[in-house]
């Protein structure tokens, strides 16, 4: 009873990584490793606190590859687990043994008819976030360095340029720029721009 609540406790992390039904078999894994943990042994959560931990870090295993130590630790914490809950070494080896054979055979099976970790990718923000992908954490204003404006606000030493039609917020290099003078960029860092005026 033992080794089928942790196999098909397995077999729900697989559903739910590589099917449509991760629903289905995440219920199916919490019911499963429920059971096994507090019908079969000490019922206490540090045994439980810690397989939980060696579930998450096999599942970042998924996402790092050829990394390994997220793998081994998951799979250390994993045998702590069970063996802090049942307390007998040879069966708590063989217990995550079979599970963990049942599993992976299961998940080369599904892999091999299409089925992906899209699941498990929904976790993670798989797409890179650059400029070149048209994404910036904040504005880009590199063009218009070299460009000349006008102030429309007093610059001491922040305050506002008209650039053409757009007004933007600037910094003065540092000194006092009065209203409607003529101003260059001649730094941007980030988002800030700097000018200095144009004699």
């Amino acid at each position: 009873m033992n080794i089928l609540l942790l196999s098909v406790g397995f077999i729900g992390l697989v559903i739910a990584g590589l099917t449509r039904h991760y629903i289905i078999g995440g219920i199916l894994a919490i019911g499963s490793f429920a059971g096994y943990f507090f019908l079969n042994g000490s019922g206490q959560w540090f045994p439980i606190i810690i397989f939980i931990l060696g579930i998450l870090l096999i599942i970042l295993e998924v996402f790092i590859p050829n990394f390994g130590v997220a793998g081994i630790l998951g799979g250390i914490l994993l045998f702590g687990g069970i063996y802090l809950n049942y307390g007998d070494i040879g069966k708590s080896l063989f217990d995550l043994s079979v599970a963990g054979i049942i599993s992976v055979i299961l998940a080369v099976i599904l892999l091999k008819n299409g089925y992906t970790f899209g699941n498990f990718n929904k976790l993670v923000l798989n797409d890179n976030l650059n400029k070149v992908s048209g994404f910036s954490s904040n504005k880009d204003y590199s063009d218009y360095l070299g460009k000349k404006g006008i102030t429309t606000t007093t610059l001491r030493p922040s305050g506002k340029v008209a650039f053409d039609d757009i007004e933007l917020d600037v910094l003065s290099s540092g000194e006092q720029i009065e209203s409607d003078i003529f101003v260059e960029v001649m730094k941007v860092e980030g988002s800030k721009i700097i000018v200095r005026r144009v004699s």
